[in-house]
């Protein structure tokens, strides 16, 4: 991890990525940090003591089963937070969250500003949209969507393309395989179209 010092640099990001405007608390101070590609932000056995909005970059989101095993959760590209799920938890992690490139974010203590961002309407509000999100992408896929091909059909009706089958199968809850089978079955039956390497999109 590299820390930033120079504040007017910092002052440019958070100007430029709209962050004063998920607050009501007013001179909010942020840090700001880099993390290389392969770098742990976040592990179960780490306190978060930080909201970290990620400006540039992506991350990917997985659990370690008792065996050892890894269980992909989810694969993330800036912009997006972390530190949602912890503010609620005691600081707890319930995942690992690793650098997939080389990251950017802008952090705000948790410490130094509990009270006033739990009488933050702004920052509450941010929060609850964000489990709502978290909690509704997990439900459609795993209720409305139960096989992997209803799921590929899904998500290409809320997101019309398809780039990246690593990412698309962790967001998919699948294997790089099984949605490699299911792309190539939708693509003999002229539902989506290859666009080219990893990329498709619907007809």
């Amino acid at each position: 991890m590299k820390t930033f010092t120079n504040s007017q640099q910092i002052q440019q990001w958070i100007k430029e990525n709209h962050i004063y405007e998920y607050f009501d608390t007013s001179n909010l101070i942020f840090d700001a940090y880099s993390y290389d590609k392969g770098e742990l932000i976040t592990s179960p056995n780490k306190i978060l003591n930080t909201v970290m909005f990620f400006i540039s970059g992506s991350v990917k989101i997985y659990g370690i089963r008792e065996d050892g095993s890894v269980s992909s959760i989810n694969h993330l590209d800036s912009p997006f937070m972390i530190g949602d799920l912890e503010f609620s938890n005691h600081g707890l992690s319930p995942f690992f969250t690793e650098s997939n490139t080389e990251t950017i974010c802008l952090s705000l203590s948790i410490e130094k500003y509990y009270e006033e961002l739990n009488h933050d309407v702004k920052f509450l509000h941010l929060l609850l949209s964000s489990y709502s999100n978290k909690l509704i992408q997990a439900s459609t896929m795993n209720t409305i969507a139960p096989t992997i091909e209803e799921r590929v059909l899904l998500y290409f009706q809320t997101n019309y393309q398809l780039k990246g089958i690593e990412k698309a199968s962790i967001q998919l809850h699948c294997s790089r395989r099984q949605l490699q089978r299911v792309l190539k079955k939708l693509c003999d039956n002229n539902k989506i179209k290859k666009i080219g390497k990893g990329s498709y999109r619907l007809k």
